[in-house]
Order: C-alpha cells, then structure tokens, then sequence
C-alpha cells in the first residue's frame, strides 16, 4: 500500500513498498490486544455490531505493525481501522457507515474547519505544530447517486522543511459534513535526520541542469526534449531514496514539450541537496 494522495500530488510516497507480513498475536510483542483493538473500532462508531469485527495483526510498510480490524454496522454498511498495536493510536479509518445524501452545501472553507476540528481530537498540539495544510480539492461525485468529496490534505514539517512521507489526508462528504476517511502517518524521527544540514550545497538551478542532463542521457526522452523543459516549482523537501535513508531534496515539478497546454500532471524529479544525485525521477510519459 503506497501512502500517496488520491489528487497525485506525491505527498507520502514510498518507493520500495514491501510486502506485508502477517503476524501470530500469541507470539507477537505488541502492548495493544486484539479486544483492545475492537473497542477502538466500536469507540470511533458505536454502530459497529460488536459480534462482527473481526482482526488481524500485521507488518505494515508504511505504518509498523498495527491490528487492522474492521466490522459491520447497523445500517448494514461497514467500518475498518488501523490501530497501533504499540500504543493504540488510530492510524487510520475508512467509514462507509455515515450517511451518504444530506441537505448541507458544504464548501471549501466549511470542508477545512471540519478537517481542522477532526485533526485536533485525534493528534496532539505538538504534532499539529508539525504540520501545515498542503493542499485541499473538490472532487465531483463519481455518479448521481452519489456525493462530492473533498479531499484535505497535511504534510508535515521537521526542522521547517516539508517531509514527503509524512502527513494526514482526509475525506469530507460536501453533503453531510462527515469525515469518510482519515489517515496519518508522522512516524519519522527527527534523530534519524538531525545530522543532515538543512542548507542546500547546490541551488535550484544546479538541480534543474542535474535534471537535463539526466533526462538527455535517456534515449527515449533525448537532449532535444530535455531543451524543452519548463519548470513549475523547486522546493526543498526531505526525501527517501531506495535505500531507505532520508535525503534533503530539490523536488522539481516540470512539464517539456511532450506535455499538453492544459496538461495538470506534470513530471517530478528529486535531486540530492548536497551531492548532486538523482535520487527519484517520476516522468510517466508514453
């Protein structure tokens, strides 16, 4: 499960996903139990009928080991959740008990308070702190039936330089106000980049020619196409390469010439702040 925004901005993007492992909870060393787990369940929605949850205990990539649990509720819809089996903290939810219909025209402004109230009776003020509104969409209904959503998202910030893997991203139904989806994941240690200086060696600049000439040495894409990149924004970021380890990062978002006018997915690029590497190139062109 790659943590990525829905909108494809890479926000909470892991590149070697690995596969997750299933546990024993008779052997496993966690601190939350299983019955623990379901009364979180059954705490976020009291719908939930109790006899139906059911659980269990994994290694997740993005989230650690967690009991993923889920349920039936009395409307006949279901609920599922991943609660941290060190800690109990709620990971994540996906509600498809709240109602679907409502009377309420619920805009942008109305969307964020809402996102804003339910952040705050689920993190602490110190995280909260960490973090900053990355960006927030108005997805029009899937079918008539149906309502819009939008989509709020948060990233989070460590030494005041934006990390890509961490963040929180919401669903708000634009009919009924309700929070349809929740997850987080601000898991990183700041020990694990306190020793990265967060002054770039190379600018911008030097990371965008990084780019070019990256992009020439490509026989599909070729130096002519190279010549033709415009560049959106360069901004720093903490990034994880393949190797795992964290890298400060000029994240370059770009569009060439094979791209339309009115094209809104351009290409992404992540290039070292201090060595000059191409740590990530996200081009996706046919």
């Amino acid at each position: 499960m790659a943590f990525a925004s829905e909108e494809g901005g890479l926000i909470f993007t892991k590149e070697d996903v690995k596969q997750t492992k299933h546990l024993d909870p008779s052997t496993a060393d966690v601190n939350i139990s299983f019955e623990d787990a379901k009364n979180k369940l059954i705490l976020e929605n009291p719908e939930v009928i109790t006899e139906s949850v059911h659980g269990e205990l994994i290694d997740n990539e993005n989230f650690g080991i967690i009991w993923r649990v889920s349920s039936k509720t009395a409307n006949g819809r279901s609920i599922s959740a991943g609660i941290d089996a060190s800690n109990g903290d709620l990971l994540f939810v996906y509600d498809g008990s709240k109602k679907v219909r409502g009377n309420n025209n619920i805009n942008k402004d109305d969307a964020l308070t809402i996102a804003e109230k339910y952040i705050q009776s689920r993190v602490s003020a110190n995280i909260i702190s960490e973090t900053k509104l990355n960006d927030i969409k108005y997805k029009e209904p899937a079918a008539d039936d149906l309502p819009g959503i939008y989509h709020v998202s948060y990233i989070r910030s460590i030494r005041g330089i934006p990390y890509l893997s961490d963040g929180i991203i919401l669903r708000v139904n634009a009919e009924t106000g309700e929070v349809t989806s929740y997850c987080k994941k601000l898991s990183t240690s700041e020990e694990e980049i306190a020793l990265i200086n967060t002054e770039p060696s190379i600018t911008d600049e030097e990371a965008i020619k990084v780019l070019k000439e990256y992009m020439s040495s490509i026989p599909q894409i070729g130096e002519e196409k190279a010549n033709t990149v415009k560049v959106m924004s360069s901004d720093l970021v903490w990034k994880e390469n393949n190797d795992d380890k964290i890298h400060l990062a000029w994240w370059i978002k770009f569009v060439d010439s094979s791209f339309a006018e009115d094209d809104n997915c351009p290409a992404f690029a992540w290039v070292d702040a201090h060595s000059g590497e191409m740590l990530l190139f996200d081009y996706g062109r046919d």
